[in-house]
């Protein structure tokens, strides 16, 4: 009797009814073909397998498996060969279920002759064959392609008695052997036709049609290298993402970060090396290049490349290098940090002379002036009052025509006005309807349960997203310039042994920050920005009665939510005087005059607190302006509810606020999916 499907592996009953979704079979050759060339340009090999529940001799579940090469398909030799297909799906074919492979696939053959007819009392190990792609097979594979091999008709099998079988060692480079010592380089020192091993930090990583293109660097400057020059628009080297006019995310067209100069070397990785990259490898790793040949490219500059080992077709000779205790990445890190300095000296006069650069009065992103910005903003605020004076001229002649037409009609009905949103925020999921701040704050039904017993309870938070009509009326911290904060990491933490002084220290710390200010030249940034503010919401839903209070909520706006809100990037905006005008541009649209309101109440409370600014002036009219109802015009976002853990504070009863659940649980808020034009 067959053993049943090792873990993570379904048998082929299952696999024909998994329509289009990844599987992992393992069956017996019943039938093969010879390899062919498909109707496109990939080779193509088609067999029959077969297990303890689907097929037999000469029937089975047929497989389709296609490759670039020949040489790639799998090494099936006849019927009686146990094959293990990963990552493959289930497909309707003219009219009957077929297995096709994948970008990803791939393939493991057990020959028959290895399988014994019997499973060893001890250990359990089987020649095979396999892809580059596809790891090292299990015990628990083994077994179960001896138990499927042995449950068919050996007699049948024509697979030849003694077939080609591959072993796989499993030994890795080391970086701290003699040989990889005499090899290593750094990219300065190389020279055509030889190969080097080379310790350097991931700048960019394509994968290139089987191929992948790594860039890296050890920020030491080779003269056959290509020149990456700063301060050229669009120049990275590479053909250019996204689309010129930049109505894309800024992270759909990345440029070039750095280093800049005659300093990262392209090497090109070759199977199985590509296949390791593409998966494990990311921007801004440490790697480990074992046996790298250095050669010239097509506009004669330096390249290198990584070919499949000869002696060894399974070989990895790319290792990630998590550890930064080595001493070849000590110093790649202090010549990264000593570029960042040279760097900042060197780049100001570019600097200034970017910024020179005078921009069209109009143009979107202009710098202005402070009263500049004032006067756009009062004649913003002039263009909308007058239209909500004719919007609500309209709406008292639509009533008066209604309250005459239904005078004799029954009791009065309240008529829900149609409001008019803001046409410059748009919100996602326009097919969801809207809900009421009061809807979504209550836990009536949303919120409430039952155990199996019957017993009824009511959760501390659902993960639940709706849809609201809303208008801000507050906002914290108080000042736009406190609405980024920042997250400061840093990479040359490593480096800290090496000091052995305080004003080392100081000094370092200096030159970090030089660094930093320098600008982000490979990706790691040691300083790093992110949006983090509070709006307080209120009810902007029809229907509600004139004077009646509304529902208001606090919801939270961070990370891609603010920057999807505001298309912008977050950075130090006590620094950066343009883009907090931008910023200030950009809320303005979204809640109106409500900052100059807070700005007003601020000084006025400091005025009332201060008794050397006091005044024997009355400000009652100043009271008066900042009791106005809200002026910015509705707009309509998401919003999603979900909890964070909480602990009493000390002196405080658990239970005693309404969002902060018995159980250590906070209800909290937070808005998404609206976008200022």
């Amino acid at each position: 009797m067959a053993l049943a499907a090792p873990n993570g592996y379904v048998d082929l009953y299952s696999a024909v009814n998994r329509q289009n979704t990844d599987l992992n079979i393992i069956g017996v050759v019943t039938d093969c073909l010879p390899a062919t060339l498909s109707r496109g340009t990939d080779w193509m090999c088609t067999f029959s397998l077969a297990d303890s529940r689907v097929g037999g001799y000469g029937e089975g579940l047929k497989v389709r498996f296609f490759r670039p090469r020949e040489s790639e398909l799998p090494a099936i030799r006849g019927t009686g060969d146990v094959v293990v297909l990963r990552n493959v799906k289930s497909k309707i074919w003219s009219g009957m279920t077929v297995i096709m492979s994948g970008w990803a696939s791939s393939w493991i053959v057990f020959p028959a002759s290895s399988i014994p007819e019997k499973p060893p009392p001890n250990c359990v190990q089987l020649k095979y064959i396999k892809d580059v792609r596809a790891p090292v097979p299990t015990s628990a594979e083994m077994l179960y392609a001896i138990s499927l091999c042995n449950a068919q008709d050996r007699n049948t099998f024509t697979a030849p008695a003694e077939p080609r079988a591959t072993l796989i060692p499993t030994t890795e480079p080391s970086l701290s052997g003699s040989n990889s010592r005499q090899k290593f380089s750094v990219v300065k020192d190389v020279v055509i036709d030889k190969f080097y091993d080379l310790v350097g930090q991931v700048v960019k990583i394509f994968p290139n049609n089987g191929r992948t293109e790594l860039y890296i660097t050890d920020y030491t400057s080779n003269t056959l290298l290509y020149n990456y020059e700063w301060g050229r628009e669009g120049e990275d080297g590479v053909p250019k993402e996204g689309d010129p006019h930049g109505y894309l995310p800024r992270a759909s067209g990345k440029k070039w970060r750095g280093p800049f100069g005659k300093m990262t070397l392209m090497v090109t990785l070759w199977p199985p090396h590509s296949y390791f990259a593409e998966t494990n490898v990311k921007e801004d790793d440490f790697v480990f290049l074992r046996n790298v040949r250095i050669k010239y490219s097509g506009d004669v500059k330096l390249e290198g490349g990584l070919h499949t080992d000869r002696r060894d077709s399974d070989r990895i000779d790319v290792n990630i290098l998590k550890d930064c205790s080595d001493d070849r990445v000590k110093d790649v890190l202090r010549r990264k940090k000593e570029y960042g300095k040279n760097f900042k000296q060197q780049s100001e006069e570019l600097i200034a002379e970017a910024r020179g650069q005078k921009r069209k009065a109009g143009e979107e992103g202009e710098n202005l002036s402070k009263a500049q910005a004032r006067k756009r903003r009062k004649q913003l605020r002039e263009r909308e009052q007058q239209e909500r004076q004719r919007q609500q001229r309209q709406s008292n002649d639509e009533n008066d025509n209604n309250q005459k037409g239904d005078q004799n009609a029954g009791p009065p009905v309240i008529l829900k006005r149609k409001i008019e949103l803001n046409q410059n925020v748009q919100c996602t999921h326009p097919s969801v309807r809207p809900r009421s701040l009061s809807s979504i704050l209550s836990r009536d039904q949303s919120h409430c349960t039952s155990t199996p017993a019957g017993r009824t309870y009511t959760l501390p938070f659902q993960n639940i997203c709706s849809r609201a009509t809303v208008r801000v009326v507050g906002f914290f911290p108080p000042r736009l310039e406190d609405f980024a904060v920042r997250y400061k990491v840093s990479e040359y933490d490593v480096l800290s042994d090496e000091s052995g002084s305080e004003s080392e220290n100081s000094s370092s710390s200096s030159e970090d920050d030089q660094s930093r200010n320098a600008g982000d030249h490979n990706g790691k940034r040691d300083t790093q920005w992110a949006w983090r503010f509070c709006l307080l919401l209120e009810d902007a839903s029809p229907g509600a009665r004139k004077g009646e209070q509304r529902e208001r909520m606090k919801v939270y706006v961070a990370d891609n939510d603010a920057q999807f809100l505001l298309k912008m990037d977050a950075e130090d905006l006590r620094k950066n005087y343009q883009a907090l005008a931008m910023l200030r541009e950009k809320l303005f649209i979204l809640w109106g005059d409500l900052e100059e309101k807070k700005t007003r109440e601020m000084a006025l409370k400091e005025k009332n607190t201060n008794p050397r600014l006091r005044s024997t002036r009355d400000h009652g009219g100043d009271s008066e302006a900042l009791n106005e109802a809200p002026k910015a015009r509705p707009f309509q976002c998401c919003i999603k509810e979900y909890g964070v853990r909480s602990m009493p504070l000390p002196g405080e009863e658990s239970g005693c606020d309404n969002d902060r659940d018995i159980y250590g649980w906070e209800r909290r808020f937070r808005m998404f999916g609206a976008t200022i034009l």
